[in-house]
């Protein structure tokens, strides 16, 4: 993966592996190796005009899936500083390991509890990485996953490790005026939702005080536009 091309360091596209179709988290929509690239590509372009990515940034995918934001990346923009990938699911992070490690991406595998993706893990709040040193986080479908007691304390532990004028775009199911928090809603968004964790929802005033008490502030917030409905945010550290 060294033939980049002259405009903003991107490769040739036929030199980025794609990982196989069971290992492509997101739905049917990204089955197709067009509509999978041009999610990340999207993505990364979301992450330079919202949280300020550029090649000189280091990067955090949590919840990093088989690689999608790390192969937008290296269509993009070739490489960042630092792109470190974290996931809980050994086969994709394995596939992403061996097949898109370079010497500015890397993955970690981590084994925290989760009761969908990893039932038998860890029960820690922990994220790899150093108090301030991350520029962007980036955490696609992740708190959509998780009740209370979990994004507060992972909402602890990225108040610490975002840089002072660090930035965290991430996804959640948020709406108005619903209970606090509720696992598998019936009749929400016309989906039908199953098994642990399938979709936890939120009402907006909850979860904004939540992570506001656990160190971050809300900058931006969008309704609904990202997979499934979610809504996307981006948070920095609350000073």
């Amino acid at each position: 993966m060294t033939d980049a091309t002259a405009r903003e360091g991107r490769l040739d596209p036929a030199a980025v592996p794609l990982p196989p179709y069971r290992l492509r988290m997101g739905g049917a929509h990204f089955k197709r190796d067009d509509d999978f690239v041009a999610a990340g590509v999207r993505d990364v372009r979301l992450l330079r005009q919202r949280a300020g990515l550029g090649r000189r940034k280091t990067l955090l995918d949590w919840g990093c899936g088989a690689g999608r934001l790390a192969i937008g990346v290296k269509h993009l923009l070739g490489n960042v500083a630092d792109y470190h990938g974290v996931d809980v699911q050994p086969e994709l992070l394995t596939w992403a390991q061996e097949n898109l490690s370079d010497e500015h991406t890397r993955f970690t595998l981590v084994d925290q509890h989760n009761a969908r993706y990893n039932p038998d893990g860890q029960a820690t709040y922990d994220i790899p990485a150093e108090p301030g040193s991350v520029d962007v986080l980036y955490s696609y479908s992740v708190f959509s996953h998780m009740l209370t007691d979990d994004v507060a304390g992972y909402a602890r532990t990225i108040a610490r490790i975002l840089a002072p004028e660090g930035r965290a775009l991430m996804t959640a199911f948020v709406e108005d005026d619903v209970p606090d928090c509720v696992e598998n809603p019936a009749d929400y968004l016309n989906l039908e939702w199953s098994g642990a964790l399938h979709c936890v929802r939120f009402d907006r005033r909850f979860f904004e005080q939540l992570v506001w008490d656990a160190g971050l502030a809300v900058e931006e917030y969008v309704h609904g536009r990202e997979t499934d409905g979610q809504s996307m945010y981006v948070f920095s550290r609350r000073g």
